[in-house]
């Protein structure tokens, strides 16, 4: 019985701390890296078919502490699903990324 009551207020506890971060960075893209989207920057498309497709989207972003950082999310979308997979570069880890990327491109 006990454990009815542990595991609604766990749900509760996880829903008002997702809501919180959500209304604090104003996305749900921020909420998931930790910080406010500064800029949108761009975005490229990943892959497109018929049915789904999959975009690469890139932001300046800036953390509650006001430590800027790169924020990327692959956004993949298909009838009656989507995701996002968050991801949060430093400045130098942007960097080594571009440095990789030129290097596949020779």
């Amino acid at each position: 019985m006990w454990f009815d009551y542990v595991f609604w207020a766990f749900f509760a506890f996880v829903l008002a701390h997702m809501a919180w971060r959500y209304f604090r960075s104003g996305s749900f893209t921020g909420a998931m890296l930790g910080g406010k989207i500064k800029r949108e920057i761009g975005q490229a498309s990943a892959s497109s078919g018929s049915f789904s497709s999959q975009t690469l989207k890139v932001y300046t972003m800036e953390s509650s502490d006001g430590e800027s950082f790169i924020g990327m999310s692959l956004v993949s979308k298909a009838p009656l699903a989507a995701s996002m997979q968050p991801i949060k570069l430093s400045k130098s880890q942007a960097q080594d990324l571009v440095q990789l990327l030129q290097q596949a491109l020779a």
